[in-house]
């Protein structure tokens, strides 16, 4: 599993605000706001519009992810109910339709084509995958696809925001620690990563030394 470091709330709103003065900052905001949200990074770059909007238009605040976009084949929901994420994913959405990315012309879906990716690079298209060997623990290497591009774009975003250790991943991770911090069971957590075992959820969870002594009061010197 990644050795990506979880982000306190403010650290997440220190990214999303240092966004801002980067190039490409629709977009880069948008792809940070999905991953916090519970997304890989490959479901983020093969995510629809179809699977954000309802053809209303409205922002929807469950996510239904098909089998064909999840790890191994496993379909799940997550949720958008954060307002700062969905203002971030309206934001990027109207930048779309400056730029005119997968415009249709029509009403629905605030004009955007229902089939098209939701998330562009800064050169307007999709994000592309390649295939990468896995070895399982059986021995066996199967073939996986991954968006090494959009890994490394946030990569570089952590980066420029002191968290070199920081990574797609660090989104995951992020709302998992910050759930269980706040008294969110782990079962909940285990449900809304997509994990079958809470087990696997609980290696979620960083707890840094600085946050363990924001909790208790503890002085270390």
């Amino acid at each position: 599993m990644s050795r990506a470091d979880a982000l306190t709330p403010a650290q997440i709103h220190r990214v999303l605000k240092t966004c801002q003065l980067m190039q490409h900052s629709e977009g880069k905001r948008c792809a940070v706001a999905l991953s916090h949200a519970a997304l890989r990074v490959t479901e983020v770059a093969l995510l629809k519009t179809e699977h954000i909007l309802f053809a209303n238009g409205k922002i929807k605040e469950e996510i239904h992810l098909p089998a064909s976009i999840c790890k191994l084949l496993k379909p799940r929901t997550v949720w958008l109910t954060n307002k700062t994420s969905r203002a971030i994913i309206q934001e990027w959405v109207d930048h779309r339709l400056v730029k005119k990315w997968g415009v249709s012309g029509r009403a629905e879906f605030q004009g955007l084509i229902p089939e098209s990716r939701f998330l562009y690079t800064v050169r307007g298209a999709p994000y592309s995958l390649q295939p990468k060997p896995r070895k399982l623990d059986s021995g066996v290497v199967r073939e996986y696809w991954a968006c090494d591009s959009l890994e490394q774009a946030m990569r570089e975003i952590y980066k420029k925001c002191g968290l070199p250790s920081a990574s797609s991943h660090s989104g995951r991770k992020s709302l998992c620690t910050n759930a269980v911090v706040n008294g969110v069971p782990i079962e909940t957590v285990a449900r809304i990563l997509g994990h079958a075992s809470p087990e696997t959820t609980i290696d979620y969870v960083v707890i840094q030394p600085k946050r363990i002594e924001q909790m208790c009061g503890i002085d270390w010197f």
